[in-house]
Parts: structure tokens; sequence; C-alpha cells
């Protein structure tokens, strides 16, 4: 492998504002470069060879004899052209080196840390040594104005003194001379707007170097012009006049000074001069005339001993405007001549249109027939060519078709929505674009037409002798009998691909059926003979391979190392990709999983530095897979801060849901528990045996009690406390719920440490602190001007974010501790109760007491149905006789009689329903009850009852047998009259 020996010293500009020019070691030592490994992996070698003061990744080469820096990324046979004329020898017989130094990049950022953290004489003396350091490297302005630079001065010389404003003049006039410089400040017109300011200051020498300053401006390029008239616009448009700040040096109100006179109207002709067009032209004249300029003039122009530059000044502006107004009314005229002309033009365009639009509807009509005519022509006979040459035989006789099964209703249902299927949308994703002609498959043979008649496509052809040659064997697809398109003198690799041939098949008429990509390809011209040259096959050695035939490379790793990071790399992108990702931020090449992964692998200094020396050392043997990529991963400047900053990206929006959702969980469940109906019945129910058990009068208990309700037992059924709880809920308070399915928030925020969710809150303005500070680092090393702001964008909302999530914090907690004072907790136990915990016990009680609940009213319908059981539990026919219950609704009918009566009735046909929960009385028929006094009896009836003594269905008696005392009462509603007749009849639904 070539190599590249040369001197090699450092420079100590790690401070850029007390940095020396002069390279160390006067002695320099020499270093041996590799001309094909990057630079980037060599440069520790030098760092350490020089022992520099610098951070290693902070480091950058330059050429003594031309000041350019090498690309670290690339190698030095790459960059051959850089080194042109480095061997020759410097004045005084001095050889050149190559100089290791702080990266531009992080010399700005060190520059502009400096001038806004900076005060009084630190601020001063930064200042007035920043024309210096501009002056001393060249390629510094251009790192100054990429990194906002410009706003940097803004920033400092709007709030500084005079004085300081001239230094910083000073610097801007030395980045002015730089094209670099030069083209940052046209593209900040903030820059421009500032130095208008300045003309309008108090102080003459900050005016006169604003004004130089604008006047280089303008005379750089004719476009300038109007980027000054913009600043003068945003700057004077609050004030009301435009380009007040001149008017008032032409004014002399300040005393008289023909110096800045000359400069002001100097600016202001060499802006009209350079505006492109008139009307951006008489807007200045205007306001300018507005303010007096033409008296002003005519003043000095009459005065005597007016200094011939400012005579000459105001000369050409009298002379511009008004062959400019001249200019004005005879371009006014051509206008009026050019439009009526052009009016005319239009007119004849349109007729002439009309005309030819007559004549194509005619000629379109007839070659459509005609196109119309040679169709029907064609399909008709190729059909009947198909019907003459492919009449199908007849079909042999088949046997007789089993019939289909029966479709099932579903799928009719299926096919009803087949015949209408609804718009092809789903969620947010968009179909429509796909029609029916999709429905048709391409590959259908009959969308496919060969080059000849057949519509089969032609197989490919068989293999010629020639390319079954030894020599071909292995290589790409020959051209058949096509002469190549190029000539070569010498034998060059192969590219081993399958050759398409679109020409041989074309589509039929199909939507998706387009011209092949490869007959769109423009032709490329080529330079054949650096292709030969590049590409030419030369012999080489075999890679050397280890006595067990495996490859040989170099392994610096111990094993257990390398295995995790070779395991590691299975998870991750292609090695070759990762750097860019993580220089760029890309969040679809590497996730969040990548991320953690690379951090666990970043190399260690001991091991970069193993695996540079081994490289260096066996140049032509390839690294091992682990060292390559840990060797990648160290050409990564400020890795880790990288790293960390893409991670607190990845992670916070989870990290915020983590806080924010129990948050919103805890404020949700104290309004839960304080509206609850259900508990405040569980507590009042508790609170009332607990002092009946007690003998207590208690207001009230500490709800951590509530844990312990199910393990107290009585001493009879060894029935649990909240057993009996929950059944005098139940039934003294009906419209109770079972708790649980109310207080959901309270389940979800016991599931939450809250002093973890502080811990992590905390944690969360830490990083986001320290990503803030890792933005700063990677700044410092070429970052993208898009990807800085959108990644300072980022953090400034998140940091946003995180107060608010602190003041939430803040005021449900605080709202948490008026919830305890309000549940009955004393004031001074309030803050050792945990969130957590008491959460917890609620959401367990809760729980528990659905449980019992519902084993509750499980038991209580059991009795129910128990007592239903036994009423015809053992009962014959003959002492019941059941009819058959009808689907229609029973009714009843409700009869009041308030006069005495005796015997007075017999009863016929008596019917109660099995489901009947209330006890009834038999009577035979014919027989007879004798009852005193006023008494009630309910009829049920699917009728209104016509003749009660004969239909009456059911009914229950509130009075018993003389002669039977044991028989169970009767009981019901209504009553019967003593002439055994209905009155006051009501039917109701049952």
């Amino acid at each position: 492998m070539a190599t590249f020996v040369c001197r090699v010293q450092f420079l100590d500009d790690t401070d850029p504002f007390n940095s020396t020019n002069f390279p160390e070691p006067t002695r320099p030592p020499l270093f041996t470069f590799r001309e094909e490994i990057p630079l980037i992996n060599q440069i520790a070698g030098v760092h350490r060879l020089l022992k520099a003061p610098q951070k290693l990744d902070d480091c950058a080469l330059q050429l003594s004899h031309n000041g350019s820096y090498l690309d670290l990324e690339s190698t030095l046979a790459e960059q051959r052209d850089e080194l042109e004329g480095f061997q020759e020898e410097g004045g005084r017989g001095k050889k050149h080196s190559v100089i290791l130094r702080t990266q531009l990049s992080v010399r700005v950022h060190a520059c502009i840390e400096k001038l806004y953290n900076s005060t009084g004489r630190e601020l001063r003396r930064a200042l007035f040594s920043l024309k210096q350091i501009f002056q001393d490297d060249k390629d510094l302005v251009h790192e100054f104005v990429v990194a906002e630079g410009l706003t940097c001065l803004i920033k400092v010389g709007a709030e500084a003194d005079q004085n300081y404003q001239n230094y910083i003049l000073r610097a801007l006039g030395q980045i002015m001379l730089y094209v670099d410089g030069m083209n940052g400040l046209i593209g900040h017109n903030e820059t421009v707007q500032w130095l208008y300011t300045l003309v309008g200051s108090k102080f003459r020498l900050v005016v006169k170097t604003a004004l130089k300053l604008l006047l280089v401006f303008v005379e750089y390029t004719e476009p300038n012009a109007a980027l000054l008239v913009q600043a003068v616009n945003t700057v004077d448009t609050k004030r009301g006049n435009l380009w007040s700040n001149t008017m008032e040096i032409l004014d002399e109100k300040d005393g008289v000074d023909t110096e800045l006179l000359v400069y002001v109207m100097t600016l202001i002709n060499k802006t009209l001069a350079g505006l492109p067009d008139q009307d951006s032209f008489y807007d200045v004249v205007d306001c300018l005339e507005e303010q007096g300029i033409e008296v002003i003039g005519q003043r000095h122009l009459n005065r005597k001993g007016t200094d011939l530059d400012l005579l000459e000044q105001f000369n050409i502006y009298e002379v511009s405007a008004p062959s400019a107004r001249h200019a004005e009314d005879s371009s006014l005229a051509c206008r009026i001549s050019t439009l009526e002309a052009r009016r005319q033009a239009c007119e004849e365009n349109v007729k002439k249109m009309e005309a030819q639009h007559l004549d194509n509807q005619g000629n379109v009509r007839a070659v459509a027939e005609k196109f119309g005519d040679l169709v029907k022509g064609l399909s008709s006979s190729h059909e009947a060519e198909h019907a003459g040459k492919e009449k199908p035989p007849p079909p042999p006789p088949s046997p007789t078709p089993t019939p289909a099964p029966p479709k099932k209703e579903s799928d009719h249902i299926w096919d009803q929505l087949m015949a209408t299927p609804r718009e092809l949308r789903i969620k947010e994703m968009d179909f429509t674009d796909l029609g029916e002609e999709d429905d048709v498959d391409i590959l259908d043979v009959g969308n496919l037409m060969g080059s000849g008649d057949h519509l089969i496509m032609p197989p490919p052809p068989p293999p010629s002798m020639t390319s079954m040659s030894p020599s071909n064997l292995g290589s790409p697809q020959h051209s058949r009998g096509e002469p190549p398109l190029f000539q070569k003198k010498k034998k060059t690799i192969r590219l081993f691909w399958n050759e398409v041939r679109p020409t041989d098949w074309q589509c039929g008429s199909h939507k998706n059926c387009k011209e092949s990509l490869w007959t769109k390809l423009d032709p490329v011209k080529l330079d054949t003979a650096k292709l030969e040259h590049l590409f030419e096959t030369k012999s080489k050695e075999l890679p050397k391979t280890a006595a067990d035939g495996k490859r040989q490379e170099i392994i610096v790793l111990d094993s257990k190392r390398s295995n995790a990071i070779n395991i590691g790399l299975t998870v991750l992108p292609p090695p070759r990709t990762i750097k860019t990702a993580i220089l760029n931020f890309d969040e679809y090449a590497l996730n969040k999983e990548g991320i953690e992964k690379i951090l666990t692998m970043i190399p260690t200094e001991e091991e970069k530095q193993k695996i540079q020396e081994a490289q260096l050392v066996n140049p032509d043997t390839p690294l091992g897979s682990a060292e390559q990529f840990l060797l990648t991963l160290s050409s990564i400047s400020e890795l880790t801060a990288r790293l960390q900053l893409w991670a607190f990206k990845m992670d916070y929006d989870v990290l915020e849901k983590e806080v924010a959702e129990p948050l919103q969980d805890l404020k949700e469940g104290m309004n839960q528990l304080e509206s609850n109906k259900t508990l405040r019945f569980i507590l009042s129910t508790l609170l009332a045996i607990g002092n009946f058990l007690n003998g207590s009068n208690a207001k009230g208990f500490e709800l951590s009690y509530l844990e312990k309700v199910a393990e107290v037992k009585d001493t009879v059924h060894k029935q649990s406390l909240l057993h009996h709880v929950c059944s005098i809920v139940v039934e003294k308070f009906p419209e109770s719920s079972d708790l649980y399915s109310e207080i959901g928030a309270i389940t979800r925020s016991a599931k939450v440490d809250f002093d973890q969710l502080q811990d992590n809150l905390c944690q969360m303005e830490r990083r986001c602190k320290a990503s803030w500070d890792h933005l700063k680092v990677i700044a410092k090393h070429e970052m993208k001007p898009a990807l800085k702001q959108r990644m300072s964008d980022f953090l400034k909302d998140c940091a946003e974010r995180i107060i608010i999530l602190k003041i939430v914090h803040r005021r449900i907690i605080n709202r948490f501790h008026a919830f305890l004072l309000f549940l009955g907790h004393p004031p001074y136990a309030v803050r050792e109760v945990s969130i957590h915990r008491l959460c917890k016990i609620l959401s367990e009680f809760a729980l528990e007491y659905r449980t019992t609940r519902e084993r509750v009213l499980q038991q209580k319908q059991k009795r129910a149905n128990h007592r239903e059981r036994n009423k015809t539990r053992g009962k014959m026919i003959t002492d019941v006789s059941v009819l058959s219950v009808r689907s229609t609704p029973l009714r009843y009918c409700s009869v009041l009689d308030r006069a005495p009566f005796t015997r007075f009735c017999v009863l016929r046909n008596l019917w109660v329903p099995s489901n009947a929960d209330f006890s009834f009385y038999s009577l035979q028929k014919g027989g007879s009850l004798s009852v005193h006094g006023l008494h009630r009896i309910t009829v049920f009836t699917k009728e209104p009852l016509k003749n009660p003594r004969r239909t009456l269905y059911k009914g229950s008696f509130m009075a018993k047998r003389d002669d039977h005392p044991a028989q169970p009462s009767l009981s019901g509603e209504g009553e019967l009259s003593s002439n055994e007749q209905l009155v006051n009849q009501h039917f109701l639904t049952n």
C-alpha cells in the first residue's frame, strides 16, 4: 500500500481569541500516512505523536503550503489535487508540513459563545480581536456565516455602546471582503437593516462606517440595491417616513459634515442606479422629494465653497430623476400602443382558432368514421378467422353433475355486498385510484402479444455453442447477433447481469401496460478510456488464508466483546448506512432499539487506538466485522452526544405519556370518589355497624381500614363483615352499583408509583437540559442548519411541555392533599399518605365488594326461586287446576263495596299461575265460604269479567275458613259485593 511521509505540527487554537500563528514543535517529526486509508482513522496517531492539546473529536488537518483543510472522511489518494506543490520547498528552504488544529466549526462556535456570554472588558477584547481572527483564516468566514454569526453580531451590537459597535463594524467589514461573507450578508437582510439603523446614530464614526459598508454592499452587485430598499422599508415603515435616516444627515440637523453628505448622496445615487424597475425607482424618488431633497440639493448647489464631490453627486441625482420622468412619459405612450396592438392580434388569433376548430371537427369526424369502419372490419374478420380455425370439438358426454349445495344465508348476504361494494377506502387509506381495469391481470395470455402473430411469448433461444465455451462460462448473457456498443483495447471486469429484451414482447390494450422503461432512457456519453483504465482486469495475489482455510482478518477485541458486537449487528442496518443515519438523525434507518444497542457498543479510547494501530501495521489485511464497526463508530464526532440526544427525541413521547396519563387518572379518580353515591352508602353502613359494635359515636374512620373489612367475620355463620355490609346496602339502597365499575381511574392509579413518576419527571427535565448541551456540542461539527433548527425547535417544545407537566403535577398533588382532608385525614398525616397505597386499598376493596355483591344477589335470587318452587312441589293436579299460560298479558279487576255481607260467592274454575308468589286457597266446585265484615279480593283476568260467578280465574281472600283455621290466609286486592256483582272495574297491565 502506498504511503505519504511528511512533517506534522500542531497549532494551539483551542481558544480562538488567544491563539498563536506559529505551529509547534519547531522541529517537526515525520509521520507516515497510508494513502488508501481514510484520514479519520489515522488522525489519532498524529494526535498521539504530537501530544496536541485539542480534543481528538475537534481536530482537523491543514496543509501549510496553501491553507487548505483535508477531508478526514476521504483518503489522501482521493485528495491528490490538494497536495500539489506540497513537496516543494517553501521560502528559505523550509519544508511544508501537515498542521493539526481545531476544526473550523468548533472555533466558530467558541467565538459565538464567547460573544454571547462575555461582558465588559472581556467582550471588548473579543470584539476587537474578531477582525484579526477573520483576517488570519479566510475559511473561518464561511463557517461564521453558516453558524448564524451575523445574528450574533447584531444581537450583541444592539445592546452595546458606540465603541463596541465600531469593533463589530470593523469585523463586519472584514467579513464583507470575502465572497462567502458578502453572500452571507445578501442572504441575511437583518444585517442590512441593522447597518441602516446605525446611519441614524448620534456618533459620527459609527454613521460613517455604516455608510461605507452599505456603499460596499450596494456596489457589489446591482440586485443588492433592491435588498437595501427592502431593509429601509422594514426599518422606516414603523416611523412613517422612508429614508428618514439619510434625510436627517442631508438636512444637517447635527451640523455640517461634508464627508457624510457625500457618502449619503453616493449611497442614494448607487441605489437608484441599481433598482431593476421604474416603479421601485419612483417609489424611492417620491419618498426623497416629499422630504425636500430637491430643496436641499438646490441649497448646496447655490452655496459657495461646496465640496466638488458633493456637487457631483447632487448633479447626478438631478440628471437621473428628470430623465427617468421623461422616460416614464414615453414608456406610457409605448405601453398604450403596445396594448392596443396586442388586443388586435388577440382578436385575429381567436377568429383563426375558431375557423380551425370548425375544420378540425370535420376532419376528426371523418377520421373517426373511417377508424370505426376499420375496427369493425378487423374485429369481424378476426372473429371469423377464429371461428373457422379454432372451432372446438364437441365435448364428450359427461355424467350428470351433482347438484350444488344450497347457499347459506351468509352466502346470500356476501353476494349482495359483493354486488354493490363500498368506496375503496379503509380508515385513512385511499384506494379509489384502483379501477375496474385493474381486475384484469396483465400477465393473462390475451394481454401479451408477441412480435409475430402468436399470442404466446416465445421461449428464450437456446444457448449457442460459442456461449458455452469455457471462457464464457458464468459470464452475463450476450446480445444475440448484435455488435457491442463500445470497442475495448484492454480486458476489463464484467458485470454479471441478466439481460432483458423488452422489444421481444408488447402489451395489449391495458391501462397499466406502458412503454418499457428501457426504451425511454437517454443515451449517455462515457469516457471509455477512463473506464477502461479504472476497471482493467489485473492479476493479483489471492488473499491470504489461515491454516483452517478461513480468510485472514485483523482481530483486536477479545472474543466476548467481539461476539456481543456481532450479535448486535444482526439487528442493526448495514454498518455502512449507520454512520449517515446517526449524522442525519434518520429515524427510518435506525429505530429506538438500534440506538440503545449502539449505546452499549461505543468503542473506548483504548479499543480505537488498538484498532487504528493494527490497521496501520497491516494495511492490506481487512478488519474483522466487529473491529470495522467500532472503527466506523469512532469516526463519528461526538458520538455519545448524538446518540443520547437522538434517544431522548425518540423516548420523549413515551416518557410524557407515562407521566401525563397517571396524573389525569388521579385527577379523574378524585372526582369519581367524591361524587360516587355507592361509596357513601357503603361508608355510612360500615360506620353504623362499627359504632354499634364499638358502642361509640364516631363521625368517620380512615379509609385504610377498608382493606380489613373482608377479614372480620361473624361468630355464627362465619360470614365476613363485607358480606353483611353488602347485604344491607343491597336491601336498603337498591339503586346502588357494584362500585368497581365506577372508579376505573382509581384502579389505573393503583398501578402507578407516583414517587417514581416524580423522579421520571425530574429525569425528563435533566435529559432535556442535557440534550441542549448535546446539541450545542454537536453543532460545532458541521451540523446542517435545517437539522439544527429542527432539533432546536423540538427541544424548545419539549421544555415547554415539561414545564407544563411540572405545573400540572404540583397542582394535582396539592389537590390530592385537599382531597385527603376531605376524607377526614388529619393535616399532620396528609403528607405521609401514599397515593399508590390509598388507590390500591380503594381499588381492591371495590373489587372485593363487587364480587361479594354478585354473590349476595345470587343468593337472593336462589331463595326467590326456591320459594317459587315450593309453591307447586308435591301438589296434586286435583288440588290445583293448572291452565296453560298464554303469552297475552294478564289483567286484573279491582272491585270495591263497603257494605258488610255474609254468604256471598261460589268459586268455580279457580286458577293460579305457576309463577305466583302468594298463598292461595282452593275451593271445590259448588263450595261456599262464610265471610263476616268488609273483605278484599283481587280478580286477575285476561279479559274484563262479564260473569264473575262463573268465570273467576284467580282470586285470593284475606280470611280463613272457620272450619279450617290452619289453612293459609289468602291475600290480594279488590272486593266482591254482597249481590255478587262487580263494580268500579279498573283494568291494568300486570
